[in-house]
Order: C-alpha cells, then structure tokens, then sequence
C-alpha cells in the first residue's frame, strides 16, 4: 500500500493497517452551505430542522452535467496537492443551487474513487462499502455512492463508526469481550443495503473520465493562481 502512494498506518487492532484516505466531502458541503444557503440554514435553525435534508432535497434525480474538482482545501492521495484550488466547470444560466450540490457530491465521489483505484492496484478487493458518519444519513448521497462505485453501499444501524470503534476498543481492554472480532459481533448490525443502478453507473463512468481529464488540464494554472 505505501509503494502504490497510499497513506498507511497500523490499526488499533494488532496486525491489521488502515488507510486515511483524507476525502474532504463533508467540508465542502459545508462550505456550500455556509456560501449559498446561509439564510436557509439559520431559519431552519430556528425551526429545529436539518439543513442539509432540505438542500440535499432540491439535488436533481439524474447526474450532473458540470464537473467539480474537490481541491477547496489541501489532499491526500493519490497525489497530495496542498497548492491546488478547487473548480465548478459547466455552468450556464439553467444551473441550480441544486445542480451544484449534486456536482459537488459526485466530485468528492469521482476524488474517492481515484482513490479506491489505488487500493485495487495494491492487491485490496473490496466487494462492498460501509457508509458512516454525517453523509451516510442521507439515502440520496448513500445511493450515489454505490452508482458511482459500481458496488453496493450499507450503512451500519450506528454510523457514528469512531466512536463505537472507540467503546469496542474499551470493551476488549476490559476483558467484556475477548477479542476484537467477538465486539464487532456484538456491537456492530448492518441496515440499508443500497446496490448499484447499472444505467446509473453507465453514466457516471463517462463523467468520471471527463474528471480525470480536468485536473491534468488546469493543475498548472491552478498551482500559479496568487494566493
């Protein structure tokens, strides 16, 4: 894993590696939120509902037609660019607030995959994904996915996955289990299950090319633009 550029530390399990893979989606829907919905997100404050229900809401059904390079902040792998800046390509007078949410999230998706690639080169097969945290609460995000993947996604009945990794952990140090697989056993249940739409993924194969094309193409530019 580390000869094929991949960022690899030992896991808290004995004998076992993980790899951060540092993908910053969840700060970029932030981002989107805090620049083009910011009264939106102070009313539903006040009416104690979920932002991100609403805005993820007005995303169209199909995949975008722009392009998002997720480099609003420095990355990882596979090239760990720290100087880079971020692009929304394809705009025109039609293009919606959702439009531009749905492109986001596919982005941050296409940047994962490149990722996921890495891991295949070094010999990891994966069959499926877990989704966790913030983004795994929303079906539509989960679901797109498992389209632009190409294999299913479940999301796990507790997503909050650092912190029940955390009382596994405990419990293994405490002797209530004797061993790592026997909490994850106890404590770990699956829920949703979301497979791939096959025309879906159709798609998003070609618009995954039209990403890979844009950042060789502006990278220079990019890296020269004043800070």
């Amino acid at each position: 894993m580390i000869e094929h550029g991949l960022n690899t530390e030992h896991h808290a399990a004995p004998g076992r590696y993980v790899s951060f893979l540092f993908n910053r989606a969840g700060s970029i829907v932030k981002w989107y939120r805090d620049t083009f919905a910011r009264l939106d997100r102070d009313r539903a404050a006040e009416k104690g509902a979920d932002i991100y229900d609403l805005l993820l809401a007005e995303m169209p059904p199909r995949p975008s037609n722009l392009v998002v390079l997720p480099r609003f902040t420095p990355m990882g792998p596979p090239d760990y660019a720290s100087d880079a800046a971020g692009v929304i390509a394809g705009m025109t007078l039609e293009t919606t607030r959702g439009d531009i949410l749905r492109a986001i999230i596919e982005g941050a998706l296409f940047n994962a995959r490149e990722m996921i690639d890495g891991i295949a080169s070094a010999g990891v097969a994966i069959d499926e994904y877990r989704a966790v945290g913030g983004g795994s609460k929303s079906a539509a995000w989960v679901g797109m996915c498992a389209d632009v993947f190409g294999k299913p996604v479940v999301r796990p009945r507790v997503s909050e996955a650092g912190c029940l990794g955390a009382a596994i952990i405990a419990g293994v140090g405490c002797k209530v289990f004797a061993g790592f697989s026997e909490g994850v056993a106890s404590m770990v249940s699956l829920g949703d299950r979301f497979e791939a739409d096959p025309g879906r993924h159709a798609e998003y194969q070609e618009r995954y090319r039209r990403y890979l094309g844009l950042w060789p193409l502006l990278k220079d530019y990019l890296k020269a633009a004043p800070a």
